[in-house]
């Protein structure tokens, strides 16, 4: 059963660095917030071997304090 993480339409897109798990590259991509936890934005794929970054941990955001 895949889960699937419903993410509140409440936040807004945050600009980050991701892990690409699949070309082993950090990508600049769209995180979001939930909770203490920031997330890739769902639907994101990676610009280099366009594969999906749902499992994409996220290394950096670029938030203001």
């Amino acid at each position: 059963m895949n889960r699937v993480m419903s993410i509140p339409e409440t936040h807004k897109d945050l600009k980050g660095w991701a892990y690409c798990p699949i070309c082993t590259h950090t990508v600049e991509t769209a995180v979001v917030q939930a909770g203490r936890k920031m997330l890739v934005k769902p639907g994101q794929k990676c610009p280099r071997c366009n594969s999906s970054l749902e499992a994409a941990s996220v290394i950096r955001s670029e938030q203001a304090a």
